[in-house]
């Protein structure tokens, strides 16, 4: 070990710089905590007391009930021990593969750049610091079995020395459950951006800013990970304050704060894309994700079963500009916008759904409080006790889905026909008059792909084009999916055959269509803006029933 150690700081003694050649060869080092010569007084047991009388003795003079009559040697004991007992700090190994080191923290300390550390299975109860250090630390089989956590107190990880892109957190459990003392984060990045990727942030509490990851001026990217269960006073699972991770593939489950219970946003620019916010809660604002003076960008995410007081899946206050694309918000709840709550932001929605989002009272869908929200090509439906209330702000709706429809161009009052809303299916049935209704020069250049990672733009023959094109692509439908069949021309009930009461719905629709024609008109088979003989020819040539 001293031949390693010395190696990495430079030594000039012949006897040691022998040994440490072959370490300098080496950029994988070893950890296991199975090498550990620990006492049990360092892990919590079923009996009072532990193995080494001296470490006892100083734990219970803090905490008597560690050793008195029918208690047992809990959390509480362990983590004093481990912060006031030197046989809890052991330093073992060389972090070879024959001879790991059984600590996370004594192999970052002898790491240099580029090197990989490789952890085995176990739970290492320490507080893990990366020194500014741009190296890999990686589990060797996974988060489910291998975790870092809980420490006494403070932050389980920390990124607090410039780290950039090199420096590698991939596949561990970071849980700061149970902790004796002052709460900390499950990780504080400051001042850095590490890449994060397939670990699970369970657990972690802090009384301050991001139970699960708290991001201050730091720009780290997040992929594959879940949060859950963490809580905070703001960014339950997330905290970023003036900082712009990149998030993907996440899960944010389970999480709860004052604010933004999955994820709280303060300055900066996040960007978020394929993630999940579910059953996440807050007190005041934001039960899925919080937005203040910041303008984060959200792609193809899911906001579900969130709670909060003011909007259930987001809330966005003044200063703010998120912009969310493929969305979809459902079964949200609050007091007032169990979708999003909007408080003099500017949000932009662009191909979002927002439907069986409920409030106790105010509104179920969106509510904007004077702000100037933009919505595309979006579903609003079947949210209570209503979709959507604007409140002295000036916003923009077009070529949108809204259940007791909404002013704008190329908006309409129609059922999406959802495959299964109840349980949570917002794909576009056949007939649906959603489908190439929407406009195509709203969409961001780079979404080419909906909500399911199908393709966008894609025509269905048995529809009329509505909507705007752009003179390349098909028109690209309304809602988070892009449906993906083709309808039969006549079917305007939506049930997948024609029959009888498609003819009634025509006879019911017969005649010419408004003035200016809209963009669909029902009934209007081959689209000349009228309901008549030609309609009723195509919904014969097409009867199955």
């Amino acid at each position: 070990m001293v031949g390693y150690t010395q190696s990495r700081a430079g030594a000039v003694v012949l006897a040691v710089v022998v040994v440490s050649v072959a370490a300098t060869q080496a950029d994988t080092i070893f950890v296991d905590t199975d090498n550990c010569p620990l006492s049990d007084c360092c892990f919590p047991h079923n009996s009072r007391g532990c193995d080494d009388r001296e470490c006892e003795a100083i734990v219970c003079a803090v905490i008597p009930n560690c050793c008195a009559g029918f208690a047992v040697w809990f959390q509480g004991c362990a983590d004093l021990a481990f912060d006031l007992c030197g046989l809890c700090r052991p330093s073992g190994g060389s972090g070879t593969e024959a001879d790991p080191y059984c600590s996370i923290q004594t192999a970052i300390d002898n790491a240099v750049d580029t090197d990989e550390i490789v952890v085995a299975p176990g739970t290492y109860i320490e507080n893990i610091d990366f020194l500014g250090k741009a190296i890999t630390l990686r589990s060797s089989d996974g988060a489910d079995v291998t975790t870092i956590g809980p420490p006494a107190w403070g932050d389980v990880v920390r990124c607090i020395s410039g780290e950039g892109p090199d420096t590698l957190l991939d596949g561990f459990t970071i849980t700061g459950e149970e902790q004796f003392g002052p709460y900390g984060h499950g990780m504080f990045n400051s001042g850095s951006s590490p890449t994060v990727s397939n670990c699970i942030f369970r657990d972690n509490s802090t009384l301050g800013y991001g139970g699960g990851m708290s991001n201050n001026s730091s720009s780290p990217t997040v992929t594959n990970c879940t949060f859950s269960g963490n809580s905070a006073t703001a960014g339950g699972g997330m905290y970023n304050i003036f900082s712009s991770p990149t998030v993907i593939n996440c899960t944010f489950s389970g999480n709860s704060a004052n604010s933004g219970g999955g994820m709280a946003n303060a300055g900066g620019t996040p960007t978020v894309t394929n993630c999940t916010f579910s059953g996440n809660s807050a007190s005041s604002s934001g039960g899925g994700m919080s937005n203040s003076s910041t303008s984060p960008t959200v792609t193809n995410c899911t906001f579900e079963s969130n709670t909060g007081n003011l909007g259930g899946g987001m809330y966005s206050q003044v200063g703010s500009s998120p912009t969310m694309t493929n969305c979809t918000f459902s079964g949200n709840t609050a007091v007032n916008a169990g979708g999003l709550y909007n408080a003099g932001g500017t949000p932009t929605l662009i191909n979002c759904t927002l439907s069986g989002n409920s409030a106790e009272s105010g509104v179920g869908g969106l509510y904007s409080f004077g702000g100037n929200p933009t919505l595309y090509n979006c579903v609003l439906w079947g949210n209570g006790p209503s979709n959507i209330l604007n409140n002295g702000g000036s916003p923009v709706v077009t070529f949108t889905d809204v259940q007791g429809g909404f002013p704008g161009l190329g908006n309409i009052d129609a059922d999406p026909l959802f495959v299964d809303p109840g349980n949570g299916d917002h794909r576009l049935s056949p007939g649906s008059l959603c489908i190439d209704a929407g406009d195509n020069t709203a969409v961001p250049q780079q979404i080419t792909t909906d909500l399911d990672g199908n393709p966008r733009f894609r025509d269905d023959p048995g529809r009329p084009d509505g909507g705007v094109p752009d003179g390349v692509n098909p028109i690209i439908d309304m809602g988070s999916y892009e449906f993906q069949g083709e309808s039969t021309p006549g079917d305007l009930n939506g049930d997948g055959t024609v029959g009888i009461n498609d003819f009634s719905a025509l006879l019911d629709a017969w005649g010419p269509c408004p003035d200016p024609c809209p963009p669909f008109c029902f009934g209007d088979i081959d689209g000349d803006c009228n309901v008549g003989v030609l309609d009723f020819l195509l919904l014969l040539r097409n009867w199955t029933l």
